[in-house]
């Protein structure tokens, strides 16, 4: 009965010390990043907020219109904010083992504990900077989401397959340094192609198939779905999606445990 009982305890004893180690690795990711000034952390959601705005604010003075009726400035803003996680998350991979390859000392912290706290908080971040979006368009525009739970289904999607890659491209680092010297070329020579700022709908019938090929495309219909609901025509999988989402995060954790083998703690 003893041993029956000292199974789920220890688990759940695991899993709070999990939770610690992480909420300790993103404290100290903030204070690296962003000093410990509160103006500091502002910089967090100041950063995604700005250029949000400014990529809304230069389409909207190009007097263009979308398919559909869709508001410009709305369209464009909760376009660019999930890429923008998207591109962080992505981009701030390869750096993340060299610049904490310290805290492996301590024996309860992992690659994936390093890699997971930081993409957590960018996600948070950026997850807040959508929602301080929706609200001011709400208030000023009256233009609210019509199902609230689609966006934070779609942002999670993002998030996980960003994750994947994450994972993927910090064990890549470790062999070499030319990921990380390409990353950012790719991420933004690939931007087109992640559905950012296009609707499948708005592509001839071939070009749609291919377009749905790509999974950062089904995240964002799921959260145009979300945010426009049957106002126009959205094309998506969730199981296709929940599938690359794993399969990246099993390849990435694969490809860690190998990489681990040559670093000299």
């Amino acid at each position: 009965m003893s041993d029956a009982v000292a199974g789920p305890v220890d688990w759940v004893r695991t899993l709070r010390i999990q939770f610690r180690v992480l909420g300790a690795l993103i404290l100290r990711e903030m204070s690296t990043r962003f000093g410990r000034e509160n103006l500091g952390y502002l910089w967090l959601f100041a950063e995604p907020l700005m250029l949000g705005t400014a990529i809304g604010a230069l389409h909207h003075a190009t007097g263009h219109f979308l398919p559909g009726g869709l508001h410009v400035v709305f369209f464009w803003v909760t376009g660019y904010v999930p890429f923008y996680m998207f591109r962080s998350v992505v981009n701030r991979a390869p750096t993340a083992v060299v610049a904490n390859q310290s805290l492996l000392y301590h024996r309860r912290i992992t690659l994936l504990d390093i890699l997971l706290s930081r993409n957590l908080l960018e996600g948070g971040a950026v997850m807040g900077t959508l929602a301080i979006f929706l609200a001011a368009f709400g208030m000023w525009l009256d233009i609210w989401p019509k199902q609230p739970a689609l966006v934070v289904l779609g942002m999670m999607g993002m998030l996980a397959v960003s994750n994947g890659l994450a994972l993927m491209l910090a064990a890549g680092a470790i062999y070499t340094d030319l990921v990380d010297r390409v990353v950012h070329l790719i991420t933004y020579i690939t931007m087109p192609f992640t559905g950012a700022f296009f609707m499948v709908f708005w592509l001839p019938t071939d070009m749609q198939r291919q377009a749905l090929w790509i999974p950062t495309v089904h995240c964002f219909e799921i959260i145009r779905r979300g945010l426009f609901g049957t106002e126009v025509p959205t094309t998506f999988d969730v199981g296709y999606t929940v599938t690359w989402a794993i399969g990246l995060n099993l390849v990435g954790l694969l490809m860690l445990r190998v990489a681990r083998r040559r670093l000299v703690v």
